[in-house]
Formats: C-alpha cells, sequence, structure tokens
C-alpha cells in the first residue's frame, strides 16, 4: 500500500546577476536534482525565521530580507528505500536577499544536500531540477510552465 503524505516546506530564490543558487538533493524524492535552498519549519519557528535557518544550513549565507513570490504544489511518488510514498509537496517560496554572496559554502555536513552551486539561469537543464526549481527558472526565463 502507498502511503501518503503532506508536506509543507519554505524556500528561497537566491539571484545575482544572471546566476541562481541552488543545492544538489542527497536524498528523499529529489535526489541527485537542483532544488532550492529550504525545508521544512520546526515547531513553532516563523516562515522567514524557518527560511533563514535553512539557507544558512544549506548554503552557509545569511538572509537579510525576505518577499512572498509564489507558492507550488506538486504530487510526488516516490520509493525511500523502505516504501512507496504519494507526496503532496506545497511550497512557500520566498525572493531572499542575502548579506554577501561570497560567504557560500560548496561543501556541506548537512544530511539533505550534497552542497550549493550558482548555476546561470539561462543554460540551466529544467530536467535537472525538482519541480519548485524548474517552476521557479521557468518563471524567471517567462516561459509557460508546461
Amino acid at each position: 500500500m502507498i502511503e501518503q503524505k503532506t508536506h509543507l516546506g519554505i524556500y528561497g530564490v537566491i539571484q545575482s546577476d544572471n546566476n541562481i543558487l541552488l543545492i544538489k538533493k542527497s536524498r528523499g524524492p529529489y535526489k541527485g536534482k537542483f532544488d532550492l535552498p529550504g525545508g521544512k519549519l520546526e515547531h513553532g519557528e516563523g516562515l522567514c525565521d524557518g527560511l533563514a535557518r535553512e539557507i544558512n544550513e544549506e548554503t552557509g549565507l545569511t538572509a537579510k530580507d525576505f518577499k512572498l513570490y509564489d507558492n507550488y504544489s506538486v504530487t510526488v511518488d516516490f520509493n525511500d528505500g523502505k516504501k512507496e510514498i504519494s507526496m503532496y509537496h506545497v511550497g512557500l517560496i520566498y525572493l531572499v536577499i542575502v548579506a554577501s554572496i561570497d560567504d557560500i559554502k560548496e561543501t556541506t555536513d548537512e544530511e539533505d544536500s550534497l552542497g550549493s552551486f550558482w548555476h546561470t539561469i539561462a543554460n540551466l537543464d529544467v530536467e535537472q531540477l525538482s519541480p519548485f526549481a524548474k517552476m521557479a527558472v521557468k518563471t524567471i526565463r517567462n516561459e509557460p510552465q508546461k
């Protein structure tokens, strides 16, 4: 039997010139894909506080300003190694300004990420992206979502 889950996450679009900062996923339904930095809130944590924490954990950067950008949702089916899961994934997407782009950590001890990397938006292969990263990049490029 397939286990059904709902996951609400917060994610940041961080840009510098014509580049976007993405993390490489090490596990979960988007393993091996590039994704927006972010994740789930801790109990009682505010949206921007949680996003700032996730961005710092995954990229080493300090977020200083946030603007709600969009919200996305997808259903993704995957096997977590133990069971089949159908996850309804809802994401609140923020535009994020960081204190400095020079503090990026390309490697990480974070268990969910293999590091953070700048990508040229125009050259990104959307098939290498998680659904939310793909939607954000297509919106930035003014491309249709389908």
